[in-house]
């Protein structure tokens, strides 16, 4: 039995008994009746007999269809549109890959810049090509050429020197302010690499065979001292000191190069009185001077070289008075040295000036320093 709805009862409509079966007769009483999909005027119509009375009984049915109708209203059309659109999903996937990539960049450029320089830095290695490591970091800012010999073998030593001679390919990166790649290559293969810290937000820790060292912070004193060559050099406004440790099969047949670049972070200068007069390059230190300034003085560079067999890395002059970066080649591109003056570049000359006495009187502190330190342990 039919439920009668809120509109059947305010029309005072009877409920009545319905089938679907399409074999069924119209009953001509009620509460018997057919169901089809027809309107239900247009079925009484059809299926009523003329007559003035049934005329009068069908009147109702099509005022209360005409009634039923002005009272169902359509639902409101919705502000989206569900069909598939293939040029709004384009705009959609665009702009989607324009937001992801301004995301991306500006993460490298601010907070993930010393994440992301450090791990293209690991990917560097002595061996890989030239253009891997452009892949990795663009296109050098400095490009150089050196001359240098290779080692013969010992059947061909007495050869022309010119027929061992090879030309060096020196590139030079600044990555994001923070550090400088140096990269020596012969035939676009890489020879050895260096990296220079310049910042304090960039202090990457380095493993020189299975000794942690961190760029910036720790001292020469964190390495082993035995049967380590070192070099340094004391001018007007240059100065610097590496050491050199192989280790062998073990170590890969690599030789690390740890040292004070001038330009770079930290930097700690030695002392004029400090060298041993009886080098004649001049270029040793006195062993408790070079003892006091391991203690003292912090690693800010190091530079990894596979196997180099030129005749300058065996005598000690293949860096020249410059471990990694070149200050003499990079410096002409800062503010101080810009053509066009302004306040800025002003300011960072007086700024440099200023540092350079200011690690002098910080040497001169942290060496008397040591020395108290020092005479105090043998005095017990």
């Amino acid at each position: 039995m039919a439920i009668r709805s809120d509109i059947a009862c305010a029309d005072g409509l009877s409920p009545l008994w319905t089938t679907a079966d399409t074999s069924a007769p119209l009953l001509k009483r009620t509460p018997w009746a057919r169901t089809e999909r027809l309107p239900a005027g247009g079925l009484l119509q059809q299926q009523s007999p003329p007559g003035p009375q049934r005329r009068r009984r069908t009147e109702a049915p099509q005022d209360r269809d005409v009634r039923h109708s002005a009272a169902m209203k359509p639902d409101p059309e919705p502000w989206y549109s569900t069909t598939l659109n293939v040029w709004t999903l384009a705009g959609v996937l665009v702009a989607s890959w324009t937001l992801i990539k301004a995301l991306t960049e500006g993460w490298r450029r601010t907070v993930g810049r010393r994440r992301y320089v450090t791990a293209r830095l690991r990917k560097v290695s002595p061996g890989v090509r030239h253009d891997y490591v452009e892949s990795l970091l663009g296109e050098p800012k400095w490009q150089s050429t050196m001359h240098c010999t290779r080692i013969p073998p010992l059947e061909h030593e007495e050869a022309d020197d010119e027929e061992w001679t090879v030309d060096l390919t020196v590139r030079t990166w600044l990555l994001s302010n923070l550090c400088y790649l140096v990269t020596w290559c012969e035939d676009d293969i890489v020879v050895m690499y260096g990296i220079t810290t310049t910042s304090p937000w960039f202090r990457p820790w380095v493993r020189v065979h299975e000794t942690r060292v961190r760029l910036g912070k720790s001292t020469f004193a964190d390495l082993a001292d035995s049967a380590v060559v070192h070099r340094a050099w004391l001018g007007n406004r240059r100065y610097g000191y590496f050491e050199e440790h192989y280790f062998g099969n073990v170590g890969g047949y690599r030789s690390w190069y740890v040292g004070v670049n001038d330009f770079g972070y930290n930097a700690f200068p030695v002392a004029p009185d400090w060298f041993d007069d009886s080098d004649i390059r001049h270029s040793q230190l006195l062993p408790d001077k070079r003892e006091g300034y391991r203690e003292m003085a912090p690693i800010n560079t190091i530079v990894i070289s596979g196997i180099a067999l030129y005749e300058e890395v065996r005598d000690g002059t293949f860096f020249g008075i410059s471990l990694g970066v070149d200050q003499d080649l990079v410096r002409l591109a800062g503010p101080e040295y810009h053509v066009l003056d302004s306040r800025v570049g002003r300011a960072h000359r007086r700024i440099r000036a200023w540092r350079w006495h200011w690690r002098c009187r910080r040497r001169d502190w942290r060496y008397r320093r040591w020395e108290k330190r020092h005479q105090a342990r043998q005095d017990q």
